[in-house]
Protein backbone atom coordinates (compact mmCIF):
# COMPACT_ATOMS: atom_id res chain seq x y z
CA UNK A 1 0.00 0.00 0.00
CA UNK A 2 1.34 3.32 -0.99
CA UNK A 3 0.08 6.60 1.02
CA UNK A 4 0.15 9.75 -1.05
CA UNK A 5 0.32 12.90 0.68
CA UNK A 6 -2.75 14.64 -0.64
CA UNK A 7 -5.55 13.01 -3.15
CA UNK A 8 -3.90 15.04 -6.43
CA UNK A 9 -3.27 13.58 -9.09
CA UNK A 10 -1.63 14.91 -12.26
CA UNK A 11 -2.54 13.03 -15.25
CA UNK A 12 -0.13 11.91 -18.33
CA UNK A 13 0.37 14.83 -20.98
CA UNK A 14 2.48 14.22 -24.10
CA UNK A 15 5.03 17.45 -23.65
CA UNK A 16 7.16 16.55 -26.85
CA UNK A 17 9.98 17.55 -24.97
CA UNK A 18 12.33 14.87 -26.40
CA UNK A 19 15.35 14.53 -28.63
CA UNK A 20 13.61 12.09 -30.92
CA UNK A 21 15.10 9.25 -29.42
CA UNK A 22 12.98 9.29 -26.37
CA UNK A 23 15.51 10.37 -23.88
CA UNK A 24 14.80 12.40 -20.45
CA UNK A 25 16.42 16.03 -20.59
CA UNK A 26 16.40 19.05 -18.09
CA UNK A 27 13.03 20.31 -19.97
CA UNK A 28 11.65 17.24 -18.37
CA UNK A 29 12.73 17.43 -15.16
CA UNK A 30 12.21 21.03 -15.05
CA UNK A 31 8.51 20.80 -16.21
CA UNK A 32 7.53 18.06 -13.31
CA UNK A 33 9.48 19.39 -10.76
CA UNK A 34 7.91 22.90 -10.98
CA UNK A 35 4.00 21.27 -10.70
CA UNK A 36 4.92 17.80 -8.61
CA UNK A 37 5.27 19.69 -5.11
CA UNK A 38 1.71 20.65 -5.42
CA UNK A 39 0.58 16.89 -5.25
CA UNK A 40 0.18 13.53 -4.37
CA UNK A 41 1.26 12.25 -7.43
CA UNK A 42 2.57 12.65 -10.87
CA UNK A 43 1.61 10.82 -13.77
CA UNK A 44 4.62 10.98 -16.26
CA UNK A 45 3.79 11.11 -20.32
CA UNK A 46 2.80 7.87 -21.82
CA UNK A 47 6.32 6.07 -21.82
CA UNK A 48 6.46 4.49 -25.55
CA UNK A 49 7.61 0.25 -25.14
CA UNK A 50 9.02 0.06 -29.07
CA UNK A 51 10.06 2.93 -31.10
CA UNK A 52 7.81 1.57 -33.61
CA UNK A 53 4.59 2.04 -31.76
CA UNK A 54 4.98 6.29 -31.01
CA UNK A 55 2.22 8.69 -30.90
CA UNK A 56 4.45 11.87 -31.00
CA UNK A 57 7.70 11.73 -32.75
CA UNK A 58 9.28 13.28 -29.30
CA UNK A 59 7.87 11.32 -26.93
CA UNK A 60 9.58 9.93 -23.77
CA UNK A 61 10.38 6.05 -24.20
CA UNK A 62 11.44 2.85 -22.15
CA UNK A 63 12.27 0.38 -25.25
CA UNK A 64 15.37 -0.49 -24.21
CA UNK A 65 18.12 -0.02 -20.86
CA UNK A 66 19.36 2.86 -21.42
CA UNK A 67 16.69 4.76 -20.72
CA UNK A 68 17.27 3.78 -17.18
CA UNK A 69 19.52 6.37 -16.23
CA UNK A 70 17.33 8.99 -17.34
CA UNK A 71 14.43 7.84 -16.12
CA UNK A 72 15.82 7.39 -12.80
CA UNK A 73 16.86 11.26 -12.28
CA UNK A 74 13.62 12.12 -13.69
CA UNK A 75 12.07 9.99 -10.63
CA UNK A 76 14.25 11.44 -8.24
CA UNK A 77 13.57 14.90 -9.15
CA UNK A 78 9.56 14.47 -8.49
CA UNK A 79 10.78 12.34 -5.10
CA UNK A 80 12.43 15.67 -3.86
CA UNK A 81 9.02 17.30 -3.29
CA UNK A 82 7.59 14.85 -1.59
CA UNK A 83 5.38 13.38 -4.75
CA UNK A 84 4.82 9.66 -5.53
CA UNK A 85 5.94 8.94 -9.47
CA UNK A 86 3.58 6.63 -11.97
CA UNK A 87 4.70 5.05 -15.11
CA UNK A 88 1.81 5.10 -18.07
CA UNK A 89 2.36 1.84 -20.06
CA UNK A 90 0.47 2.01 -23.68
CA UNK A 91 0.04 0.36 -26.65
CA UNK A 92 -1.53 2.55 -29.47
CA UNK A 93 -2.13 -0.04 -31.91
CA UNK A 94 -3.86 1.24 -34.96
CA UNK A 95 -3.19 4.67 -33.56
CA UNK A 96 0.06 4.58 -33.66
CA UNK A 97 1.03 7.74 -35.81
CA UNK A 98 1.55 6.92 -39.06
CA UNK A 99 3.29 10.08 -39.90
CA UNK A 100 5.86 9.17 -38.28
CA UNK A 101 8.67 6.67 -39.94
CA UNK A 102 8.97 2.98 -39.08
CA UNK A 103 5.87 3.02 -36.99
CA UNK A 104 4.00 0.09 -37.02
CA UNK A 105 0.21 -0.56 -36.55
CA UNK A 106 -1.11 -4.03 -34.83
CA UNK A 107 -5.13 -4.67 -33.56
CA UNK A 108 -7.66 -6.67 -32.94
CA UNK A 109 -9.26 -5.67 -37.03
CA UNK A 110 -8.03 -4.74 -39.86
CA UNK A 111 -10.06 -1.82 -40.07
CA UNK A 112 -8.07 1.68 -40.16
CA UNK A 113 -8.45 4.01 -37.34
CA UNK A 114 -11.57 6.55 -38.01
CA UNK A 115 -8.97 9.24 -37.13
CA UNK A 116 -6.77 9.25 -40.16
CA UNK A 117 -5.16 5.93 -39.00
CA UNK A 118 -3.37 3.41 -41.27
CA UNK A 119 -4.78 -0.09 -42.07
CA UNK A 120 -3.32 -2.23 -39.22
CA UNK A 121 -2.09 -5.72 -38.94
CA UNK A 122 -5.09 -8.25 -37.23
CA UNK A 123 -2.39 -9.71 -34.41
CA UNK A 124 -2.07 -13.40 -34.62
CA UNK A 125 -1.36 -15.38 -31.20
CA UNK A 126 2.33 -14.38 -31.52
CA UNK A 127 1.73 -10.71 -32.05
CA UNK A 128 -0.59 -11.54 -28.57
CA UNK A 129 2.56 -13.35 -27.02
CA UNK A 130 5.03 -11.00 -28.04
CA UNK A 131 2.79 -7.73 -27.03
CA UNK A 132 2.41 -9.13 -23.43
CA UNK A 133 6.35 -9.57 -23.73
CA UNK A 134 6.40 -5.86 -24.31
CA UNK A 135 4.91 -4.85 -21.60
CA UNK A 136 6.45 -7.37 -18.99
CA UNK A 137 9.89 -6.44 -20.07
CA UNK A 138 8.89 -2.51 -19.92
CA UNK A 139 7.15 -2.93 -16.68
CA UNK A 140 10.79 -4.25 -15.11
CA UNK A 141 12.05 -1.47 -16.35
CA UNK A 142 9.94 0.99 -14.94
CA UNK A 143 10.72 -0.85 -11.14
CA UNK A 144 14.17 -0.77 -12.07
CA UNK A 145 13.64 3.71 -12.73
CA UNK A 146 12.36 3.31 -8.89
CA UNK A 147 9.12 4.65 -9.80
CA UNK A 148 6.04 4.17 -6.92
CA UNK A 149 2.87 2.63 -9.16
CA UNK A 150 2.19 1.56 -12.96
CA UNK A 151 -0.97 2.74 -14.97
CA UNK A 152 -1.64 0.25 -17.70
CA UNK A 153 -3.59 2.15 -20.59
CA UNK A 154 -6.99 0.13 -21.34
CA UNK A 155 -9.25 3.23 -22.46
CA UNK A 156 -9.24 6.04 -24.83
CA UNK A 157 -9.09 4.07 -28.10
CA UNK A 158 -5.44 2.36 -27.48
CA UNK A 159 -4.51 -1.41 -28.20
CA UNK A 160 -6.47 -2.90 -24.92
CA UNK A 161 -9.33 -0.77 -25.71
CA UNK A 162 -9.43 -2.19 -29.31
CA UNK A 163 -9.92 -5.46 -28.34
CA UNK A 164 -12.70 -4.56 -25.65
CA UNK A 165 -14.53 -2.64 -27.94
CA UNK A 166 -17.30 -3.96 -29.74
CA UNK A 167 -17.05 -1.28 -32.32
CA UNK A 168 -13.40 -2.68 -33.19
CA UNK A 169 -13.05 -6.16 -31.90
CA UNK A 170 -14.39 -8.08 -35.08
CA UNK A 171 -12.66 -11.04 -34.14
CA UNK A 172 -13.96 -14.51 -34.43
CA UNK A 173 -11.46 -16.26 -32.33
CA UNK A 174 -11.38 -16.79 -28.19
CA UNK A 175 -10.60 -13.10 -28.43
CA UNK A 176 -13.36 -11.67 -29.87
CA UNK A 177 -17.05 -11.79 -29.45
CA UNK A 178 -18.64 -12.13 -26.09
CA UNK A 179 -17.51 -9.34 -23.46
CA UNK A 180 -15.54 -12.07 -21.45
CA UNK A 181 -13.70 -13.21 -24.80
CA UNK A 182 -13.16 -9.34 -25.11
CA UNK A 183 -11.24 -8.46 -22.34
CA UNK A 184 -9.04 -11.83 -22.19
CA UNK A 185 -6.13 -9.86 -24.41
CA UNK A 186 -5.97 -7.11 -21.76
CA UNK A 187 -6.54 -9.47 -17.99
CA UNK A 188 -3.32 -11.15 -19.28
CA UNK A 189 -1.73 -8.30 -19.96
CA UNK A 190 -2.36 -7.23 -16.60
CA UNK A 191 -1.72 -11.06 -15.08
CA UNK A 192 1.28 -10.76 -17.03
CA UNK A 193 2.81 -7.23 -15.26
CA UNK A 194 1.84 -8.50 -12.12
CA UNK A 195 3.83 -11.70 -12.28
CA UNK A 196 7.08 -9.30 -13.22
CA UNK A 197 6.73 -6.65 -10.89
CA UNK A 198 6.13 -5.87 -7.18
CA UNK A 199 4.10 -2.69 -7.69
CA UNK A 200 0.97 -1.55 -7.18
CA UNK A 201 -1.29 -1.23 -10.44
CA UNK A 202 -3.51 1.32 -11.83
CA UNK A 203 -5.99 0.35 -14.92
CA UNK A 204 -6.90 3.69 -16.95
CA UNK A 205 -10.15 2.71 -18.93
CA UNK A 206 -12.74 4.77 -20.66
CA UNK A 207 -16.42 4.57 -19.23
CA UNK A 208 -18.54 4.97 -22.01
CA UNK A 209 -17.40 5.63 -25.76
CA UNK A 210 -20.19 7.23 -26.21
CA UNK A 211 -20.23 5.17 -30.07
CA UNK A 212 -23.03 3.22 -31.66
CA UNK A 213 -21.93 0.02 -30.55
CA UNK A 214 -18.96 1.19 -28.42
CA UNK A 215 -17.50 0.43 -24.79
CA UNK A 216 -20.80 1.09 -22.54
CA UNK A 217 -20.70 2.11 -19.45
CA UNK A 218 -22.65 -1.34 -17.94
CA UNK A 219 -19.84 -3.05 -19.93
CA UNK A 220 -17.32 -0.99 -17.37
CA UNK A 221 -18.87 -1.30 -14.27
CA UNK A 222 -18.58 -5.05 -14.50
CA UNK A 223 -15.14 -4.56 -16.08
CA UNK A 224 -14.29 -2.61 -12.86
CA UNK A 225 -15.95 -5.30 -10.64
CA UNK A 226 -13.51 -7.77 -12.36
CA UNK A 227 -10.39 -5.67 -11.82
CA UNK A 228 -11.31 -5.34 -8.24
CA UNK A 229 -11.73 -8.79 -7.54
CA UNK A 230 -8.02 -9.00 -9.74
CA UNK A 231 -7.07 -6.51 -6.47
CA UNK A 232 -5.78 -3.80 -8.69
CA UNK A 233 -4.74 -1.03 -6.86
CA UNK A 234 -7.11 1.64 -8.29
CA UNK A 235 -8.98 2.34 -11.63
CA UNK A 236 -8.45 6.12 -13.98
Amino acid sequence: MIKLRNPFIFAPIKLGYSDGDGNVNDRHIAFYAARSRYLGAVIIEPLYMDKGLREIPMQLGIDNDKKIEGLQKLVASIHKSGAKVIAHLNHPGRMANPKIPGNYFLSSTDKACENGGAVPKIMNHKDIKKTIELFVTAAIRTQKANFDIIELQFGHGYLLAQFISPAVNDRADEYGGCFENRIKFPLDVLRAVRKSIDLPIIVRISGDEMLPNGIKLTDMINFSRILEKIRVSAIH
